[in-house]
């Protein structure tokens, strides 16, 4: 029987997070539940994006109340990228923080200064909470087509110094209701988000936010050596 709310039912009736739980045919039941013709587009993993004013506080919540972490923040997020809202650079300044939930990733976004950006937008229209939901196609550009192909919109963009887009935000249909997020899966966001993702799954309930310079600072670190030592 499946339970798509919580989780997925097991033999003992217990149950076990949907994006942890296996299907018959060996893969994640939350890939099995996303049809493949989507999958080609959006591919098979997700984050939920959320924009608050403190970021402490948010972490805090989700960490005591609901058991997620911990949260991996990094104080600078935007390094040598060039961010593009609404058609005009922006020196948008941010803090990110990750955790999982199952293999789902959930991202906090708090702006740190003024500039024009869709969090503060969001913020601006006394809004908190879920801002976008994540995908990391393996055809980044196909991807990006696809949706202006369907009717989405470029909202915000960040580009590399050799001028190509790291992470795209597109405004959706009225009927999705949500900011879509677009990004290549590079191989170092691969590397960065597989040790948050064990960090997860290992989660003793300690330390709930560890705070790093950048995300080559948190590479750099104990938690990410012994996370990764443990893969070997």
């Amino acid at each position: 029987m499946r339970y798509l709310g919580r989780g997925v039912s097991t033999a003992t009736g217990a149950l076990e997070p949907l994006g942890a739980a296996v299907g018959a045919s060996g893969a994640p039941m939350i890939e099995q539940l996303i049809p493949p013709g989507m999958r080609s587009v959006l591919g098979p993993r997700m984050q939920v994006g959320m924009v608050v004013r403190d970021l402490e506080v948010a972490t805090e919540f989700w960490a005591q109340h609901l058991g997620i972490g911990p949260w991996i923040a990094m104080k600078s997020s935007s390094a040598d990228r060039r961010f593009v809202h609404r058609g005009a650079e922006s020196p948008v300044e941010m803090e990110l923080a990750f955790s999982y939930a199952g293999d789902t990733q959930l991202e906090i976004i708090a702006q740190t200064n003024d500039a024009p950006s869709p969090y503060k937008e969001f913020l601006d229209e006394g809004r908190e909470g879920v801002h976008h939901l994540g995908f990391w196609p393996e055809d980044f550009e196909g991807s990006c087509s696809a949706l202006r192909s369907a009717g989405f919109e470029e909202l915000f963009a960040l580009y590399l110094p050799d001028g190509s887009s790291n992470v795209t935000y597109y405004s959706s249909p009225a009927f999705i209701g949500l900011v879509v997020e677009l990004a290549p899966m590079t191989p170092f966001r691969r590397k960065y988000m597989t040790a948050i993702e064990k960090l997860a799954q290992s989660w003793d309930g300690s330390h709930p936010l560890r705070r790093f310079g950048s995300r080559e600072e948190f590479i750099a670190s104990d938690d990410f050596r012994r996370v990764e030592g443990e893969g070997k």
